[in-house]
């Protein structure tokens, strides 16, 4: 399985909006992890692109995000 990346709170923000290959743009969902002894972090948990545009309704996400969306464990809600 791939790695999967713990954002804290100020990358979760500005990981919120991504394009989506579909030409649009999309939020991505994040869902909240307790880690001991440290703050709380954020990981992906799903992806919802709104635009009506054909193509897979899936995030365009910087090296290392791409896989982890194709090993599912990111999911578009459409």
């Amino acid at each position: 399985m791939d790695h999967v990346e713990v954002l804290d709170a100020v990358r979760r923000d500005a990981d919120r909006v991504v394009l989506c290959r579909c030409g649009g743009f999309g939020r991505v969902h994040h869902v909240p992890v307790q880690r001991r002894g440290l703050a709380e972090g954020y990981v992906r948990g799903s992806f919802t692109c709104p635009w009506d545009r054909p193509g897979p309704h899936v995030p365009l996400l910087p090296p290392g995000g791409r896989s982890r969306a194709r090993a599912g464990l990111l999911t578009a809600d459409r």
